[in-house]
């Protein structure tokens, strides 16, 4: 009993993410990375699959690719700033709400309409910009390597809202019938149903 005790506290020190050393580092950029992959099995034994952004004939796995890399981004930010003080592990809590949010995003926006979808984005890019004034005043160099998966979110929520504003009649500017579906295939278009991870 004695001995199984140390081995999990040898395992339990090994794979603490507040580390400060090379490994928790590394713990905090995979770990969001492997919590995506849990998600995107989860999700495809119950028939369901992620819907991600590839815009302008973007090639769907770099579209995957681009949202998925943001991940490990906020893991390292998360590692920057969670030794600093109360306000960085505030901070971490914030990027840890935000990691989960990219993570379970690309399921449950799947079956939302394009109206919906847009605001569904448009509120996580909110939560992304909120964090990253958290961040900034805490680690500058933390908030730079947000700064790739929040412009990835900006050009996501306002494409589509774009979308949404020309051919929909919530916006007011085109309104003829016929154009729901043309929103549809536009956006559609843009937010791409991806094996994400099953089609490597």
């Amino acid at each position: 009993m004695a001995s199984n005790s140390a081995i999990y506290l040898l395992v339990g020190a090994g794979l603490d993410v507040n580390r400060r050393d090379g490994l928790g580092m590394a713990l905090n950029a995979a770990l969001p990375l492997l919590a995506f992959v849990i998600a995107n099995g989860i999700a495809e034994l119950n028939g369901a699959f992620p819907v991600l952004f590839a815009p302008f004939g973007l090639l769907s796995w770099l579209g995957a690719a681009l949202h998925i890399g943001s991940l490990p981004l906020f893991g390292l930010a998360r590692w920057m700033v969670m030794t600093r003080g109360r306000d960085g592990r505030s901070v971490s809590c914030w990027l840890e709400a935000l990691m989960a949010a990219c993570v379970v995003f690309p399921f449950v926006v799947a079956p939302l309409d394009s109206l919906l979808l847009n605001l569904a984005t448009m509120t996580l890019l909110l939560l992304g910009l909120a964090v990253a004034l958290r961040v900034t005043n805490v680690s500058p160099q933390a908030d730079l390597l947000m700064l790739p998966g929040l412009v990835w979110m900006r050009l996501s929520a306002f494409v589509g809202l774009s979308l949404d504003a020309v051919w929909s009649s919530s916006f007011g500017l085109i309104n003829s019938q016929g154009h729901g579906g043309a929103l549809d295939k536009l956006h559609r278009g843009a937010f791409l149903q991806l094996l994400a991870i099953r089609a490597m």
